[in-house]
C-alpha cells in the first residue's frame, strides 16, 4: 500500500471582521455634545432676559381688575340672555296654544252662519211666530219645527264656543304681558359697560405692546434654539443607532464566522477520520493477504541459521535483523541466564568463543568454561518460549526445539490465515459502516449549509 495520504483541504483561516470604531463614535458624540452645551448656554441667557422683560406691576393689577370686571359683566349678560330666552319660550308656548284654539273656533263657526246666541234666539222666535200664525202648510210647519229643534241644540253648543273665545282672549293678554316684561329686561346698559371695559383693556394692551413684542421675540429665539437642540439630539440618536447596528452586525458576523469555522472543522475532522478508516481498511486488506505466522517462521529460521550455519532457509526473503525484536520478551517470560554464561557484544561470527586473536588486536583473556550468546538471540528465544542453552552441548536441543516450533507454525499457517482474513473482512465491514455514517454526517452538514445560505439570501 502506498504511504501517500490524499491531501485534505484544511479549514480556511478566520475571516477578518472589522470591529466598529468606538473612538470615531465617541469623537462624533463629543462634538455634538459640545454644540448642545453651546445651545444650553444661549437658552439660559434668553431665560434670564425673559425674566426681566415683564409688564409693570401696576399695569398687571389694573389689567387684573378690568379682567375680573369684564368676567362679571359677561356673567350678567348671560343671566339676562337666559331670562329673555325663558320669556320667549313662554310666549311661543302660549301663542301655540292660542293658535290651536283659534283653529278649533274657526272650524265650529264654519258649520253655521250665527255669530252669537242672540242671533240664534232671534231665528227661533221668527220660526215660532210663523208656526203660530196658522198660515203654513203642514209640510212647512214640520220642517220649521225640525229646524227649531236643531237651532236649540246649536244654542247649547254655542256656550262652549264662547268659552273657547274667552280663553283665546286671555292668551292674547298673557302674551302682551310677557312681551312687556321681556322689554323691561334690557341688555343695553350691560352692553355699554362691556364695551367700556373692553376698550380699557385694549388701551392697556396697546401700552404694553412693546414689552410683549420683546418677550415674544425672546420666546421665538428660544423656540428656535430648542429646535436646533432637537436636531442635535436626533443626530446623537442617529450616531448611536448606526453604531449599535454596526456592533450588532459585527456580533452576528463573528457568530456566523464562528459557526462557519466549526462546520468546516467538523467536516475536516470527519474527512480526516474517514481517511484514517480507509487507510486502516487498506492496511487490513494488505496484511490479511500475508500468510499467518510469517514473522514467527522467519524468526525461527533466522535463529536456526544462527545456531546451525549449515541450515538452509525455506523462505526466499529472510527477515532482516533490524525487523526482529532484539530485546523483547514473550508472554511476560523472565529471561534467566545460566550461571556460567557471559553476554557480550561482538561482530557476527562463530558463536563459540575462541582463543585466537584477530589481526591487529590483542588476544582476549580466555574463559575456561564461558559460553557466549548475543543479547538479541536471548530475547528472540524468550519470545518463542524456547529454553536458553547454557552450554554448547545444549545447542542441538535448542535446534530441535526450533525445528519443532517451525513445524508447529507451518501446520497451523493455512487455518490461521483463513481466520485472519475472516476477522479482517469483519473489521473492514465495521469500518465501512462507520465511513457510511461519516458520509451521511458530511452530506447533512452540506444540506444545512445550503439551507442557511438560502435563508440569508432571502
Amino acid at each position: 500500500m502506498s504511504d501517500e495520504v490524499p491531501a485534505i483541504k484544511a479549514p480556511r483561516n478566520r475571516r477578518f471582521i472589522k470591529k466598529p470604531d468606538v473612538k470615531a463614535r465617541n469623537a462624533k458624540l463629543a462634538e455634538l455634545n459640545k454644540e448642545l452645551d453651546k445651545y444650553n448656554k444661549e437658552i439660559a441667557d434668553l431665560n434670564k432676559q425673559i425674566e426681566v422683560t415683564v409688564t409693570p406691576k401696576d399695569v398687571l393689577e389694573e389689567r387684573k381688575r378690568l379682567t375680573s370686571e369684564l368676567n362679571t359683566i359677561i356673567k350678567q349678560q348671560s343671566e339676562i340672555k337666559n331670562k329673555r330666552n325663558l320669556l320667549s319660550e313662554q310666549i311661543r308656548a302660549i301663542d301655540g296654544q292660542m293658535k290651536k284654539k283659534i283653529g278649533e273656533l274657526q272650524a265650529q263657526n264654519s258649520k253655521n252662519s250665527f255669530k252669537n246666541v242672540e242671533e240664534i234666539d232671534k231665528k227661533i222666535n221668527q220660526l215660532e211666530d210663523l208656526i203660530g200664525s196658522g198660515t203654513l202648510k203642514l209640510v212647512d210647519e214640520r220642517r220649521y219645527v225640525k229646524e227649531i229643534t236643531s237651532l236649540r241644540k246649536l244654542k247649547k253648543d254655542f256656550g262652549s264656543i264662547e268659552q273657547l273665545q274667552k280663553s283665546i282672549d286671555n292668551d292674547k293678554l298673557k302674551i302682551q304681558e310677557l312681551k312687556k316684561k321681556q322689554s323691561s329686561v334690557s341688555n343695553k346698559e350691560i352692553q355699554a359697560k362691556f364695551e367700556e371695559v373692553t376698550k380699557s383693556l385694549d388701551s392697556l394692551s396697546l401700552k404694553n405692546k412693546g414689552i410683549q413684542d420683546k418677550r415674544q421675540s425672546l420666546f421665538d429665539k428660544r423656540k428656535a434654539l430648542y429646535s436646533k437642540k432637537d436636531g442635535i439630539y436626533a443626530e446623537i440618536n442617529k450616531v448611536r443607532s448606526e453604531f449599535d447596528a454596526q456592533h450588532k452586525k459585527f456580533v452576528a458576523d463573528m457568530e456566523a464566522e464562528r459557526k462557519r469555522r466549526e462546520e468546516e472543522e467538523r467536516i475536516y475532522n470527519l474527512t480526516l477520520k474517514k481517511q484514517d478508516l480507509q487507510a486502516e481498511i487498506e492496511l487490513l486488506k494488505e496484511t490479511s493477504k500475508r500468510p499467518a505466522f510469517t514473522r514467527e517462521i522467519t524468526l525461527v529460521e533466522t535463529l536456526l541459521g544462527y545456531f546451525d550455519p549449515t541450515y538452509v532457509r525455506t523462505d526466499k526473503e529472510p527477515l532482516e535483523e533490524s525487523k526482529v525484536p532484539s530485546n523483547t520478551t514473550s508472554n511476560g517470560r523472565k529471561i534467566e541466564m545460566p550461571a556460567d554464561a557471559v553476554i557480550i557484544k561482538k561482530e557476527k561470527e562463530n558463536f563459540f568463543a575462541g582463543n585466537k586473536a584477530k589481526k591487529g588486536k590483542k588476544t582476549q583473556k580466555k574463559h575456561s568454561s564461558a559460553f557466549v550468546i548475543e543479547p538479541n538471540v536471548i530475547a528472540q528465544l524468550s519470545e518463542l518460549s524456547i529454553s536458553l542453552p547454557s552450554k554448547a552441548d545444549e545447542i542441538p536441543n535448542t535446534i530441535s526445539s526450533l525445528k519443532a516450533k517451525l513445524e508447529e507454525f507451518k501446520s497451523k499457517q493455512e487455518e490461521q490465515t483463513k481466520e485472519n482474513i475472516a476477522k479482517a473482512d469483519e473489521r473492514a465491514a465495521d469500518l465501512e459502516a462507520e465511513i457510511a455514517k461519516i458520509d451521511a454526517e458530511i452530506e447533512e452538514e452540506a444540506k444545512t449549509k445550503v439551507v442557511k445560505a438560502s435563508e440569508e439570501a432571502e
